[in-house]
């Protein structure tokens, strides 16, 4: 909270009420532009949603070829992210399937393990 100064509690609950109104607001972007919500592969973050909104935000007052490129380089952005996020992703559910091994514990038994469509 270093990043705004406040004088009382009134003004700490309005910072409050503003922010949990953008988190919710981002979240309903999100869940509109997911493609297929239950999909993880193509879910988008409220982070990736509020840098597409600050994007826009910023490109208001530019003119439309750098409003485009501006557009452009964020798609750009956003589909780099998407792919490391599914390469980290998968690289993490690898390391805790093998962290569960080591322990004794199989993952294929456990619920939040279990690929969709497949029984244990």
């Amino acid at each position: 909270m270093d990043h705004f100064e406040v004088r009382g509690w009134r003004c700490v609950h309005r910072h409050w009420y503003v922010t949990q109104l953008t988190q919710l607001f981002c979240s309903r972007v999100r869940q509109e532009l997911d493609p297929e919500p239950l999909s993880p592969l193509h879910q988008i973050t409220v982070e990736q949603v509020r840098s597409a909104m600050n994007v826009w935000l910023n490109s208001v007052t530019l003119s439309r070829t750098a409003k485009k490129e501006a557009f452009v380089n964020e798609l750009e952005r956003q589909a780099y992210y998407q792919r490391r996020n599914e390469i980290a992703r998968k690289s993490h559910t690898k390391t805790k399937k093998k962290n569960l091994l080591a322990n004794g514990i199989d993952p294929d038994a456990i619920k939040s393990c279990i690929p969709k469509g497949e029984s244990p």
